[in-house]
């Protein structure tokens, strides 16, 4: 059979060059029209009358804009809304108890007074701290925080293998929501039955650190027999990437005075500006110290004699100086340390007994033994928080909180019924002034 000739293959008019060219219609869709842009005056005039959360945001966008926030005529006019100093509880639970829920709010504002008009407003608060926190709230035990920052180490013990612990401390910020996660410091379990155990003190960007923060663990040896020796280590915002401690840093030379250095560890560090750190003895009437930059350690005494420690509570008062607060009885006594003698200076002494009957009165006995003590404070804020204590008292007196302005010496309470709580300051113009611009 012959074979089939071969098939003729059909030339298409693209590779034809005598085929007519089809003539494109003209399009009829108009050019996107560009979006108007909000002028930077009606821009300004919005964020000065919504919420905290809008205004970070707002600050975050460019340098301009944040200049222009951080002015003090701004701030005056947002300061009906958003105060420039907010200090609240950061409320944290046990997500895998049956028996502790979701707290309604996970922040809870301690001062400006909630209940004043024109303060910030209780609309606000589910913003402030969103619930996207609560996955984080409920793994985490509050540890301490500073200008704003907090830290919070890990509930339960992590499983995994050393080497991928890479979350159990984390350093969070309630405003922009950022999370900082890395691992224990080395020999950290080791290290947490001896002596005293580590102690965790947070720097900030505030403290001139040239960084977001620095976390320093701070173990004391020694402090039981006259040999007092802190190994230090750190952790920066710098660093945290790599999730490498620093190598430990021994300050041996700590003069001793019999058992003077039994440390009360339960309490925050104070910390000066200038990164000097200062711890409350437990009993022997003194302050411990220590230089961050030259790793130089002292001594302060204390203008009072104290057997119970709870009584008394070392902070910083808001022109950046030293202040330790004495109660006794319902008595309240401001100390300042003098910048130049270096001696201390009584400056007010408040007495809360009248203010006290007259809003606690199922919780003030007519006689028997009641009295206060400290639980916390705001360097900024200049309020201190204090709690009554009755024999017998526990579910009502561990509830209330009294919340003491040491300025004007005004009291009021605040129900506080979670059990987990860390006290926060933040003060927004500071926080705003060191926060990254959004790329």
């Amino acid at each position: 059979m012959a074979p089939l000739p071969a098939r003729r293959r059909r030339r298409t008019p693209a590779s034809n060059p005598t085929a007519p060219r089809k003539r494109r219609r003209a399009s009829t869709s108009t050019p996107a029209s560009i979006a108007p842009v909000l002028p930077t005056n009606v821009m300004l005039e919005i964020v000065a009358r919504s919420d905290t959360r809008t205004l970070v945001r707002c600050a975050a966008l460019c340098k301009p804009l944040r200049r222009t926030i951080l002015s003090p005529a701004f701030l005056r006019r947002a300061a009906a809304i958003v105060p420039p100093r907010l200090l609240g509880y950061l409320h944290t639970f046990d997500m895998d108890k049956e028996d502790e829920e979701l707290p309604d709010a996970l922040f809870s504002l301690l001062h400006p007074d909630p209940t004043t008009a024109g303060s910030f407003s209780d609309e606000h608060l589910p913003r402030f701290v969103g619930r996207s926190a609560a996955d984080l709230l409920g793994s985490y035990k509050p540890l301490t925080s500073r200008n704003g920052l907090a830290v919070l180490l890990r509930r339960h013990v992590n499983r995994r293998r050393w080497s991928q612990r890479r979350s159990d401390v984390c350093v969070y910020n309630p405003v922009t929501g950022e999370r900082t996660f890395f691992s224990y410091p080395p020999d950290y379990w080791r290290n947490y039955f001896r002596d005293l155990g580590p102690v965790f003190v947070l720097l900030t960007a505030g403290d001139g650190i040239g960084c977001d923060f620095k976390l320093l663990a701070v173990d004391f040896y020694g402090f039981f027999d006259s040999s007092a020796s802190m190994h230090v280590q750190t952790m920066s915002s710098s660093s945290s990437e790599d999730g490498a401690w620093s190598p430990v840093e021994y300050v041996h030379g700590i003069t001793c005075e019999s058992d003077w250095m039994e440390m009360e560890l339960s309490r925050d560090a104070a910390v000066l500006h200038g990164r000097r750190i200062h711890w409350l003895a437990k009993r022997g009437e003194v302050i411990l110290t220590y230089d961050v930059a030259t790793s130089e350690t002292g001594a302060i005494w204390v203008p009072v004699d104290y057997e119970d420690v709870s009584k008394l509570h070392l902070g910083i008062s808001p022109d950046g100086r030293l202040r330790l607060l004495v109660v006794e009885g319902f008595r309240v006594s401001v100390w300042l340390r003098s910048a130049g003698r270096g001696g201390w200076e009584l400056k007010a002494v408040i007495d809360t007994e009248a203010k006290l009957r007259s809003l606690c009165p199922e919780i003030m006995a007519p006689d028997g033994p009641t009295f206060l003590e400290f639980i916390d404070s705001g360097e900024k804020s200049g309020v201190a928080l204090l709690r009554i204590k009755r024999p017998g008292c526990r579910v009502s007196c561990r509830r209330w909180l009294i919340v003491l302005e040491v300025e004007t010496g005004e009291v009021r309470k605040i129900w506080c019924p979670h059990r987990s709580n860390l006290v926060v300051e933040i003060d927004m113009p500071s926080r705003l002034q060191t926060m990254k611009v959004f790329s």
